[in-house]
């Protein structure tokens, strides 16, 4: 049995790929609002305070708005 997808899951992942992509400037990632980001099966839409789309995250890999 597979271990649910959970937010600090999803949440990891996203403030990685944002770190490695950023190598030059070492800028904190976005912090994701816990309470506006929501899960669909398997893959989280992590957004920020205002609501803003900011990446999509599954076990696959991370996409970045």
């Amino acid at each position: 049995m597979q271990a649910r997808f959970e937010y600090e899951d999803a949440t990891r992942l996203y403030r990685k790929k944002v770190t490695e992509s950023d190598r030059l400037f070492r800028l904190a990632p976005l912090r994701p609002s816990a309470a506006l980001s929501h899960c669909d099966d398997e893959t989280w839409y992590l957004c920020d305070d205002g609501g803003r789309l900011i990446a999509r995250v599954n076990r696959g890999g991370v996409l970045l708005f």
